[in-house]
């Protein structure tokens, strides 16, 4: 490698291994160039068929920074930091999110015979993820994947509501951990929140149960010079990895 890669390698390998989750922070502004990047590195992480299925809601403002610390049980971290992100996986965004998609393609120059797949594929798609009126054509599917298991192994997608959002769980929390490190690359610190009134930061933001739901709240700052992180502890890599 050059020294230009090597520098950008030792950078984030540094900001995997220091980050923590921090708990005070110092007051300091995020210039907008900052918070793009940020913004931009977490639409970089991957997603199951590319569905990004998730919406960051990005909150600076005081007063609005006050409104949502409140309602993360006015934890330290929410309080004190410069902005805080309420990470949301958005099962609703799935028809846009294709149409979009559909529309990159069409711009970008794709053959007409791969862009007919991929609307064939997102067509398929909103059909498997649709669970409809109290989860009844989710039920329905999945008896139907139960007995096609029987005679041969394809997997069952998820087809039940809560299955989908944590389908979508997963590509957020994705999105919310390259977000993560690249603050601390940038010289930012952040504190993952799990803390919070759901129901009220859901009214709060005019965000819908039926499709939406938050997966976290990320403060964002830089670590207050008075706060002393407690020592570090993880399993030992025996116990986490297994060897094949």
């Amino acid at each position: 490698m050059n020294a230009q890669a090597d520098t950008a390698y030792d950078a984030i390998l540094s900001a995997i291994f220091l980050r923590r989750a921090i708990r005070a922070f110092e007051p300091v502004e995020i210039p907008d160039s900052t918070r793009d990047l940020l913004l931009q590195s977490a639409r970089q992480a991957p997603s199951s068929f590319n569905m990004q299925p998730y919406r960051l809601y990005w909150v600076e403002s005081p007063a609005q920074r006050a409104a949502v610390a409140r309602l993360c049980m006015g934890q330290n971290a929410a309080q004190t930091a410069s902005a805080l992100v309420v990470v949301v996986a958005d099962i609703a965004s799935f028809h846009s999110t294709a149409q979009l998609q559909l529309a990159w393609m069409r711009q970008s120059g794709f053959p007409v015979d791969k862009v007919r797949e991929y609307e064939r594929h997102a067509r398929i798609g909103r059909i498997i993820f649709m669970s409809g009126p109290m989860n009844l054509f989710g039920i329905l599917k999945k008896a139907v994947f139960w007995l096609l298991n029987v005679f041969k192994s394809i997997g069952t997608p998820p087809v039940m509501r809560h299955e989908v959002f944590k389908w979508a769980g997963k590509s957020t929390a994705l999105a919310c951990q390259n977000l993560m490190i690249a603050a601390e690359v940038v010289g930012l610190n952040t504190c993952p929140m799990e803390g919070f009134d759901a129901r009220r930061l859901m009214r709060y933001l005019g965000l819908s149960w039926k499709g939406q739901e938050i997966v976290m709240v990320i403060a964002i700052g830089k670590k207050s010079s008075s706060y002393t992180a407690q020592p570090q502890w993880r399993r030992p890599i025996e116990t986490t990895v297994t060897y094949l």
